[in-house]
């Protein structure tokens, strides 16, 4: 297994999740700073560590990748607070964030590619894009998985 079929398919089932997929505008591949409010909410991902050798055996090796899950929802300047928890109408980084780890946790091997995917502390944030106030939230990923000799 090789980190780009193990981001293709972690793209694709953050994009493809049920859940998800009713709100979410976007799935970018790589972290943006030119979003507009018509993208969100949207989540991005980041490559971030590779190669960390965990096991050698004379056949394969155990790996583990690290990836970045930005996640930033809804911008609701009227009532702004509202973007924490949400309502009927508008989807708060708390319900994002959990629709994501419930995501991961019930998707851990990512379609059977990898060993392990584990959600490490998450991060919550308020960030300024283009003059406007958006809630978002770091998720960092360790997604463990195995490289056959000569992958």
């Amino acid at each position: 297994m090789n980190l780009g079929t193990i981001w293709e398919q972690l793209a694709l089932t953050l994009d493809e999740s049920p859940t998800l997929s009713k709100y979410v505008q976007y799935v970018y591949h790589g972290r943006r700073y030119d979003i507009e409010a018509d993208s969100l909410p949207c989540i991005m991902l980041e490559p971030v560590t590779d190669n960390e050798i965990i096991k050698e055996i004379s056949t394969y090796k155990e790996l583990e990748a690290g990836i970045e899950v930005y996640a930033f929802c809804s911008n609701n300047y009227a009532e702004f607070e509202k973007t924490i928890v949400g309502d009927q109408n508008y989807v708060g980084i708390v319900t994002m964030v959990n629709d994501i780890r419930a995501v991961l946790q019930s998707s851990n091997t990512l379609g059977n590619l990898v060993i392990d995917t584990i959600i490490d502390e998450i991060y919550f944030d308020q960030i300024d894009f283009n003059k406007y106030p958006v809630r978002g939230a770091l998720i960092p990923l360790r997604i463990k998985y195995r490289q056959l000799g000569g992958e």
